[in-house]
């Protein structure tokens, strides 16, 4: 192979690294309603996959109409990173389909950990339960693995006030309430916040930081490209 085409190849490898190695912040606290239309950190798939509810919030199903089918998802993509959102209701002795909604709030203030983020409805036209409340869950999924690095809650006054001792259960542990919530090494493609543990609370799911983890092939990659511009390199030196 020329070396060239080396170069190339190896240009072309690097360029893909910093992918691996991505980090995200995903604010779903930052859902205004400006002059009639929603603004902020809206789903990244096309409209026509989600729906405008309760006013100014947005859904994955149409939970205005008493009589539309629960279920559907929310995604958002930061970084190339994308977060697909969806809903669980614990009925009948087992996890049933449930719509997800992003809640808005127009004195949204991250710094000020104002605003609410992502609940769930297990109701079609009952827009009071907008939150992650008893039975509920909100599930996070992700198309490879990430780490979550943070988790930002809010209550249901839309701040970080919540009754002391509130707790929830992020893929089934439980967690104390607060407003930024950061669990140690939790690594996976799937994060579920549930209502639970000893003081449940309702909550909404105001933000996440995930970072990408490489798989092994990539390091594999890294690894390998780094061994072939070592060898290019002694290359031209030994022929200078």
């Amino acid at each position: 192979m020329k070396l060239s085409k080396i170069v190339a190849a190896s240009t072309l490898l690097f360029a893909t690294l910093p992918a691996f190695a991505a980090t995200a912040f995903f604010d779903f606290s930052d859902l205004e309603y400006v002059k009639g239309k929603s603004t902020g950190l809206l789903p990244s798939e096309p409209s026509s996959g989600y729906f405008a509810c309760t006013g100014a919030d947005l859904c994955s199903s149409n939970v205005d109409n008493k009589k539309a089918a629960l279920g559907g998802d929310l995604k958002y993509t930061v970084n190339g990173i994308t977060a697909t959102a969806t809903a669980q209701y614990f009925s009948q002795n087992k996890w049933t389909t449930a719509s997800v909604v992003q809640d808005s709030e127009n004195g949204h203030n991250f710094a000020k950990q104002i605003g609410a983020g992502l609940g769930v409805y297990h109701t079609s036209g009952d827009s009071s339960d907008d939150n992650i409340t008893n039975k509920e869950k909100l599930v996070l999924s992700f198309a490879g693995p990430v780490k979550l690095d943070a988790a930002f809650l809010r209550s249901d006054g839309h701040d970080t006030a919540w009754k002391k001792g509130a707790t929830l259960l992020l893929n089934g542990v439980e967690y104390n309430l607060a407003g930024s919530l950061l669990p140690e090494n939790l690594v996976g493609s799937v994060f579920t916040f549930e209502f639970g543990g000893k003081k449940a609370d309702q909550f909404y799911l105001g933000g996440m930081t995930v970072s990408a983890v490489p798989e092994p092939s990539s390091y594999a990659m890294l690894l390998g490209g780094i061994g072939l511009m070592g060898l290019i390199a002694r290359r031209r030196k030994q022929q200078a």
